[in-house]
């Protein structure tokens, strides 16, 4: 997979689209036809999700989401949840030690510790590398990296521009074109050269070790995207069921010991 990466304005609309019908379904918000003020910044979404038959005008005012938008939203979150529970584990990795800061996850009873350790300098992120060598699309893993980080947070005044035109894009793309490569990380030892491949392969499978022990302690690596309540007057009553993202048991995450293995959600598109 080569590099650099870049993002079509068709994949920001669906990349945006799929953060606004999360919104719509989960906070059971309806967008007036007529936007006005930032709403109008979506309006190209909007068109773009009523096209694609995720979302339908009702009573020739606001915008509604659709089952099949439902459906839509249902498989993405299947991929996001893998990314929380699967792909942030390789997102601090000391490389010349052989450590996952992810090991020591249960050593810090508050998130401002953690951060602080895992901030740290000798923590390599290989996100990017992991995906690239599994085939993945990095700038999928980056976007969901960034809402799961509040990157888009709609508690900021104009994310709506920020979904398409922001700097945010610019931002997703440097991190996938800058981040260290699977290639890259060969070395070599006393027991003679190590190649690249061996080196991913070998960090994958002791990162599906760690999964699998972490959530045998019934860990819970990140949390699904929160739900919020609307600040701009469009709620309405709960037009198709809330999409919310489901656990697994341990023993699905065994197959990941195969560091060629890629799961369900991510062997299926999420668009339909």
């Amino acid at each position: 997979m080569g590099r650099p990466y870049t993002v079509s304005e068709d994949k920001k609309k669906q990349y945006a689209g799929i953060y606004v019908l999360e919104y719509m379904i989960n906070n059971s918000v309806a967008f007036p036809l007529l936007l006005s003020g930032p709403n109008a910044d979506l309006e190209s979404i909007l068109e773009w999700h009523l096209i694609k038959g995720y979302v339908d005008i009702r009573d020739k005012e606001k915008y509604v989401p659709t089952e099949k938008g439902h459906e839509v939203l249902t498989k993405f979150l299947a991929r996001y949840s893998e990314y929380l529970n699967v792909f942030d584990i390789y997102c601090a990795v000391d490389l010349e030690a052989g450590e996952f800061a992810f090991a020591s996850y249960f050593d810090y009873e508050n998130a401002s510790a953690w951060r602080a350790f895992i901030n740290d300098e000798r923590w390599e992120d290989l996100r990017i590398a992991v995906a690239e060598f599994k085939k993945l699309g990095p700038v999928e893993i980056v976007f969901m990296n960034f809402i799961a980080e509040k990157r888009f947070g709609r508690d900021s005044t104009g994310w709506q521009f920020d979904l398409l035109l922001g700097t945010v894009w610019d931002e997703i793309l440097e991190i996938c074109n800058t981040s260290i490569r699977w290639q890259d990380l060969g070395y070599e030892d006393e027991e003679g050269e190590v190649s690249g491949e061996q080196a991913i392969k070998d960090i994958i499978t002791q990162g599906a070790e760690l999964i699998v022990n972490l959530h045998k302690k019934e860990a819970r690596l990140a949390l699904p995207i929160e739900h919020e309540d609307s600040k701009d007057g469009n709620r309405i009553e709960e037009v198709v069921e809330h999409v919310v993202i489901k656990e697994h048991p341990v023993d699905y995450y065994y197959d990941y010991y195969d560091p060629y293995y890629v799961s369900p959600p991510f062997r299926s598109g999420w668009m339909s």
